[in-house]
């Protein structure tokens, strides 16, 4: 009981951490000039983005981050639609029973620079219900 409610107060911490860097890389994207120097930094970063590995954009600690990330989702998902399923939450199993989330995990980064990781069909939920999308917030460090 304990360690249900420490790990609900890490996931509850870990949720508001992101939220808070999300508004201030918003509030960081809002500052910014419209120049043409900016747009060549704009292209650079978008090439760089492209090449990027997911340690790259989220820091060492990767796997757990998005592990954890994901989890919450799914779990959010499921609280919003009753007749979403998602087998780690169904089964109360770790997410890499499913899938393996490291450097060959299928991801794009999306235009605020945050990487959307994809699984297939079938692997996480049902496979009538498609590929899976979640987008991870990305880490300013």
């Amino acid at each position: 009981m304990k360690k249900d409610r420490l790990h609900g107060f890490g996931l509850a911490v870990l949720l508001l951490s992101m939220l808070l860097l999300t508004a201030c890389g918003a509030s960081a994207a809002d500052t910014g000039g419209t120049g043409s120097d900016d747009l060549q930094q704009t292209e650079g970063t978008a090439s760089q983005q492209e090449d990027a590995t997911l340690e790259d954009l989220l820091g060492e600690d990767y796997v757990t981050y998005i592990t954890e990330t994901i989890t919450m989702q799914m779990g959010n998902r499921m609280e919003k639609d009753p007749e979403a399923r998602y087998y780690p939450i169904e089964d109360n199993a770790p997410l890499s029973d499913y899938v393996a989330i490291d450097e060959t995990t299928k991801f794009d980064v999306d235009e605020e620079g945050n990487p959307v990781i994809y699984f297939p069909a079938g692997t996480v939920t049902d496979e009538a219900n498609g590929e899976q999308s979640f987008r991870i917030p990305k880490l300013y460090f």
